[in-house]
């Protein structure tokens, strides 16, 4: 039991629905008494290290467990395309609910989101902003979400550059084994066909806004070409954005070498899928539990 004692520092990585698995984990990291020292996340890994940094994981578990298939859908407000699809004000009103206008600074332990700046590349952690603000930048999937404007930077997903941030943690906590959490999957992993996929990734919006449904029917991205039986366009930057995030996820490991890594299978949750919290959920504690165990012994 004397390793339960020592201090852990965990990186979340990105995943997108995938992500809440990151729940499950904390949760029973802390019901086994497990303390965390600090948490680094990019992406769904920002959201949720953020509601438990700033002591709101319960209100998280409780907002995406009794999310349906119609509230994730209300979730998404669609824009004309110009730098995303997506506006991301709905995400923002829903991250003041729940932890409020704090600082990132003001977190109950050391939080440091991961995003990317669009104009340098680089992965950047944002400290100096509202805590609302870290997050909305380091989810913008390009493409997806607008790029978010802080203090005159434009910020994408963080997932581009750093996908599981355990080399922040182990520039700050040294004296801390560090924890890293991958999502990210194989290519040929995911269980389902591209066009499924995509009718699951995309239809759902184009049902749902019938102005974007028309704007989609003219430019050519509403679901699958049945002539030429091709992938359509938010298909290809959607895989291509993790076909990128997951060989960048495990070189990275491989070069940083995190204390314990715990990998979520979840191969049939796809990225917009939150309204099945109770399968990732679940998962992450079934992973939790087997590294308590391995870490008992």
């Amino acid at each position: 039991m004397s390793s339960i004692k020592e201090k852990f520092s965990i990186a979340l990585g990105s995943g997108g629905a995938r992500g809440l698995a990151h729940i499950g984990i904390l949760k029973t990291l802390k019901k086994n008494g497990i303390k965390i020292e600090a948490i680094a996340g990019t992406s769904m890994g920002a959201i949720i290290g953020a509601f438990y940094a700033a002591n709101k994981i319960e209100e998280a578990e409780k907002y995406y467990r009794n999310l349906k298939v119609t509230d994730v859908i209300f979730n998404f407000d669609p824009i004309f395309p110009t730098s995303g699809l997506i506006n991301g004000k709905k995400v923002i009103q829903m991250l003041k609910d729940v932890i409020g206008d704090i600082y990132v600074f003001d977190t109950e332990i050391p939080f440091y989101p991961v995003a990317t700046d669009l104009d340098t590349g680089e992965w950047v952690v944002l400290q100096d902003c509202k805590l609302w603000e870290a997050l909305r930048a380091s989810i913008s999937i390009p493409g997806l979400f607008k790029p978010f404007k802080i203090k005159d930077r434009y910020y994408v997903d963080g997932g581009i550059t750093n996908p599981v941030p355990v080399n922040v943690l182990k520039e700050r906590h040294k004296d801390s084994k560090t924890i890293a959490v991958n999502l990210n999957l194989k290519p040929t992993d995911y269980k389902r066909a591209w066009i499924k996929e995509t009718d699951n990734e995309t239809g759902f919006l184009l049902h749902k806004f019938p102005r974007l449904k028309n704007l989609a029917n003219k430019i050519g991205i509403n679901g699958r070409n049945k002539r030429a039986k091709d992938p359509n366009i938010l298909h290809v930057l959607n895989r291509t954005f993790h076909i990128v995030q997951y060989e960048l996820a495990w070189r990275s490991l491989e070069f940083d070498k995190p204390d314990y890594l715990l990998t979520p299978t979840l191969n049939d949750v796809v990225f917009i899928e939150f309204h099945k919290a109770e399968k990732s959920i679940s998962e992450g504690e079934r992973v939790a539990k087997e590294f308590i165990e391995k870490i008992k012994n």
